[in-house]
């Protein structure tokens, strides 16, 4: 028994001494979810006859968390209670020509797309890139946005990123291609591929790579489904421009001040309630070049004027946008005071080439109690008195006007003052020396 007993003893002691490990750990609080809402669209007047904008959306738990992640004061003992220290997720684009399954221009996804410590993506086990130029193997999404773009598919020169190297079996642009698909033109180093008569597809996925507590290197935890397939070019059902019908007003809820500041005043902050729809028409438009956002603005309550609010969130998606309220200090209201009623609403804004913009029916006004909001600096002229936040006007500090700090005598600058006897003592000099002269003559 006394055996068992120190047998016991001793195995909690070693799980005591263990480093904080995944077993241990909470579960990240998302799940790993293919890219929605793909889109692909021929950017025709890009950078290249190829060229195409992709956009895809990320999920609001995911999107959440790594805003958390990137916006923690210390990013490891955001993540010590996961187990890890350090975590991304990256994006993998396939692309056919076509037909999908193709030998040659259907999907060029091959096992070397997959994450090996020593060499990353792409790689076979000598370092050998083996992947084309084409292949989108290792992306990274911008989480501060929902709605996410890059340019795919182009041009490339006339070297390997187009012949591709057969030494390290690097395959070029023209092997994941039939001849009867494209032409090329050597002088100008140009790839051209006919739309009217080709269909180009593209399918995503994220790979989420973890850090473990204790290591020294990432490790995949996860790769996502494959997204749908979408198309551009002939066979391809394309959208056309989102119209003020399109847009619905925005739904805000949840108004509150919050604790932070911005240049010394207040910042409100809102829950945004993003329909999917919307989410998806948003992709659309950022693929073929647009965008879709959020416009804030505010007002005293009372006033007739709206006011919009710069330096806010803008992005299109589900969650708490903060909305910075210093320009509601104004020459009307040079100080908003404390307890002072602010009205607030939303709409959403659209941009797309080619087209007249247009925005949505406004949100329903919102209404909450501010905190004392100022000037900034600079905001008062010279000539005029600034408040000194009690609703009465500061005192003029009394500086020099040159250099800022001295305390200018009879209203001169001490510098001048200075170079005046400077210029006292020389002439004293250069008197003394020439009377000399003089004498001695």
């Amino acid at each position: 028994m006394k055996k068992l007993i120190s047998c016991a003893l001793a195995g909690i002691v070693a799980l005591a001494c263990l480093p904080f490990s995944a077993a241990a750990a909470e579960k990240l609080p998302f799940e790993l979810k293919a890219p929605a809402h793909v889109s692909l669209t021929y950017l025709d007047g890009g950078d290249s006859p190829t060229t195409h904008g992709f956009a895809y959306s990320i999920d609001n738990d995911t999107l959440r968390f790594f805003e958390q992640y990137y916006a923690a004061e210390n990013g490891e003992d955001f993540l010590k209670p996961y187990g890890l220290s350090d975590i991304y997720i990256t994006l993998q684009m396939d692309w056919a020509l076509d037909d999908e399954n193709d030998s040659v221009s259907g999907w060029h996804y091959t096992k070397y797309w997959d994450y090996t410590p020593q060499f990353g993506f792409g790689c076979d086990e000598n370092g050998n890139s083996r992947v084309s130029d084409w292949d989108v193997v290792d992306c990274g999404p911008d989480f501060g946005n929902t709605v996410c773009e890059t340019w795919v598919f182009r041009g490339v020169p006339n070297d390997d990123r187009f012949n591709g190297n057969p030494e390290t079996q690097t395959p070029g642009i023209k092997d994941q291609l039939r001849p009867e698909q494209y032409t090329y033109d050597t002088e100008n180093e140009e790839l051209k591929i006919d739309f009217t008569k080709h269909t180009i597809y593209a399918r995503a996925r994220f790979v989420l790579l973890e850090m473990k507590t204790g290591s020294d290197g990432f490790e995949v935890s996860g790769y996502s489904g494959w997204s749908e397939t979408v198309g551009s070019g002939k066979d391809a059902v394309s959208s056309g421009a989102l119209t003020a019908a399109d847009l619905p007003a925005p739904d805000i809820t949840d108004l509150h001040m919050t604790d932070k500041d911005f240049n010394g005043n207040p910042v409100a902050a809102f829950t945004l309630t993003v329909p999917d729809d919307l989410t998806a028409k948003a992709v659309a438009v950022t693929s073929k070049g647009g965008t879709v956002r959020v416009e804030t603005e505010a007002r005293v309550k009372g006033d007739t004027d709206w006011i919009e609010m710069g330096n806010t969130d803008t992005e299109i998606r589900t969650g708490e946008l903060e909305c910075a309220l210093l320009h509601l200090a104004n020459d009307k209201h040079p100080v908003v005071p404390d307890g002072t009623e602010i009205e607030l609403r939303c709409r959403y804004f659209c941009g797309q080439p080619g087209v007249d913009d247009v925005y949505s029916e406004y949100s329903e006004i919102e209404t909450f109690v501010t905190t004392e909001i100022r000037r900034g600096d600079g905001a008062v002229e010279d000539d005029t008195e600034a408040d000194d936040g009690d609703g009465e006007p500061a005192e003029k500090k009394d500086e020099c006007g040159l250099c800022h700090f001295c305390p200018h005598p009879l209203g001169v600058c001490i510098f001048i003052w200075i170079a005046i006897g400077v210029v006292v003592i020389a002439a004293a000099v250069v008197a003394v020396i020439v009377i000399r002269k003089k004498k001695q003559k």
